[in-house]
């Protein structure tokens, strides 16, 4: 039944290929040479009425119908503007992840199974409405015995068995486009789809997003400005999340806001500083800060929801995306050069030379504009697209920080117009850059590196007496490899053949003048013989001389 399910789907995938203009892609990957011992009638002809859209709008159209999972594939690609084309990710970006809710029967069966009592014994009260429909769960209102008010996020029923599917599919395509492209030798979709499948698998297990929920707000215990919810624990399991409920105004919710008397400066400037903390100084970073997900409560105190995506930088990443930050401002070109090498991985078809002349354009753009109107986010953006042009492959949490900084710009534009979050990173990347050179981070550095020294020398010896064993034994081998040995060997005895044919050639010369001065033979007054060896040297001197000019090794 599951391989039924499986070639169903990949039937329905190829047909709405087909039916939005791509049969052409299904034919050059080889799908069709498969497909043709299905037993499922394909289509073979796509709709005339989309041929006149572009094909980023007719991929866009291909997700939607296709349904969450690659819905949600199209959302990570609208982030990778290292990979994908700047038309695709204005498509991309418009795609919404918005479904019908699921019956509150279901619901109630989830919950049973999932938390082991039924529903009135586990809760005083239980919202039927949910506050929130979405592809992978939806949340209700709820009340827990003691009397506390929670939302409870429940996972839609079968829905980790459908992605299961898809995902298998979305890798068998990955494979084809990275076998049969060009694009995809250079870019790694097959990569890309399982960054993709593990960022999914991770929103599947709620338990995880609860842990993310416990890191914020450890992170920000000591903030007043900031409030992350409680996780009912007893009440989390991977398909069920239970979090306090907040009651305050969403950031999308403008009537609200002015009604309430909240001023929109506050909210940005604590929202950026919230922001550039969790990137700079905690290296965790919510990563899907639309509207919907954060609230303000009274003295303009933010808080949070939704922890399902966040960014984990490394401690190298977060030095390099310092640097990066702190270079741009500062227009240091080879600060950001040297970041945006340290972030990626660098093709062997990336031109640096012209990575650099790229570079400096963007600079130019920004060079004369004043700080309060630099858009970050933008800019790392138009960062990507350069990346993309020089096949720079940048890591997932780069991507996702970019998108972050997109979504935080547009939510603070519609907040407040003339607030910039470039005025608050300068005093921030300085801070951080002090940090980076306190006493305390030298000295966390030196017994962190201290460490390594010391096990390096607790193995040192027995390695060292192990490879002095092996010599007395006649045992050690050495293997040296010369790279590019036959060309290096070909252009020696080029060199070495020149050599000899000159000499050659100088020794004829030097034998034939001698021959004109001081021989009396009579056979060679007779026939000029030395004199003709003249000419034909001096011929094969200038045809020598004028081939060593035409190989331009002169």
């Amino acid at each position: 039944m599951e391989r039924i399910a499986h070639l169903k789907r990949f039937q329905k995938i190829i047909n709405t290929l087909v039916k939005h203009g791509f049969g052409q892609l299904v034919h050059d990957l080889g799908i069709e040479d498969i497909t043709r011992h299905l037993p499922f009638h394909l289509q073979r002809k796509g709709r005339k009425d989309v041929k006149e859209l572009s094909k980023a709008v007719r991929f866009r159209m291909v997700l939607e119908e296709l349904g969450p999972t690659f819905i949600k594939f199209g959302q990570l690609l609208s982030t990778r503007a290292d990979v994908i084309p700047p038309d695709y990710i204005n498509e991309l970006r418009r795609l919404q992840d918005q479904v019908s809710p699921f019956s509150f029967s279901q619901v109630k069966e989830v919950v049973e199974k999932e938390l082991k009592y039924p529903l009135d014994v586990l809760f005083e009260n239980f919202n039927e409405v949910p506050l929130a429909a979405a592809s992978i769960a939806q949340v209700h209102r709820a009340i827990l015995p003691g009397g506390q008010e929670v939302a409870v996020k429940v996972q839609r029923p079968d829905i980790k068995k459908i992605i299961a599917v898809d995902l298998a599919i979305l890798e068998e395509i990955a494979l084809l486009l990275d076998k049969y492209t060009a694009i995809g030798k250079v870019y790694n979709f097959s990569g890309i789809v399982e960054e993709f499948s593990h960022i999914l698998n991770m929103e599947l297990n709620f338990y995880l997003e609860g842990r993310n929920a416990g890191r914020f707000k450890k992170n920000f215990s000591g903030e007043k400005n900031v409030y992350i919810p409680h996780i009912y624990w007893s009440y989390t399991t991977k398909k069920i999340l239970t979090m306090e409920y907040v009651d305050g105004i969403k950031l999308n919710n403008k009537e609200g806001l002015i009604n309430e008397g909240f001023s929109s400066r506050k909210i940005v400037e604590n929202l950026s500083k919230v922001f550039l903390k969790q990137i700079l100084w905690h290296g965790f970073f919510h990563g899907d800060p639309h509207p919907g997900n954060i609230g303000v409560l009274r003295g303009e105190q933010l808080y949070f929801l939704d922890f399902g995506i966040a960014g984990n930088l490394s401690e190298e990443q977060q030095q390099n995306l310092g640097r990066l930050l702190m270079g741009f401002l500062s227009r240091n070109l080879e600060q950001v050069l040297d970041a945006i090498m340290n972030l990626g991985i660098i093709s062997d078809v990336t031109d640096r030379k012209y990575l650099r002349m790229e570079l400096e354009r963007l600079q130019e753009k920004y060079f004369d504009i004043p700080l309060k109107d630099i858009h970050f986010g933008q800019a790392m953006h138009e960062l990507m697209e350069i990346c993309f042009k020089q096949h720079i492959r940048l890591p997932t949490e780069f991507t996702l920080l970019a998108k972050t900084f997109l979504t935080l710009e547009g939510l603070i534009s519609e907040l407040d117009p003339g607030f910039s979050i470039a005025e608050l990173v300068k005093p921030f990347g300085k801070e951080f850059i002090r940090n980076q050179f306190s006493r305390k981070k030298i000295a966390f550095n030196i017994y962190k590196h201290l460490n390594k020294y010391l096990h390096l020398l607790e193995i040192f010896p027995e390695r060292f007496i192990s490879i002095l064993e092996k010599g007395a034994g006649g045992n050690v081998k050495f293997k040296v490899e010369v790279v590019e040995t036959e060309h290096l060997l070909n252009r020696l005895n080029n060199m070495v053949n020149r050599i000899s044919f000159s000499i050659v050639l100088a020794s004829i010369i030097v034998g034939l003048c001698l021959m004109l001065q001081f021989t009396e033979v009579t056979l060679f007054r007779r026939f000029p013989l030395a004199e003709i060896g003249l000419i034909l040297a001096a011929f094969m001197g200038f045809w020598w001389l004028w081939s060593i000019i035409r190989s331009g090794r002169l």
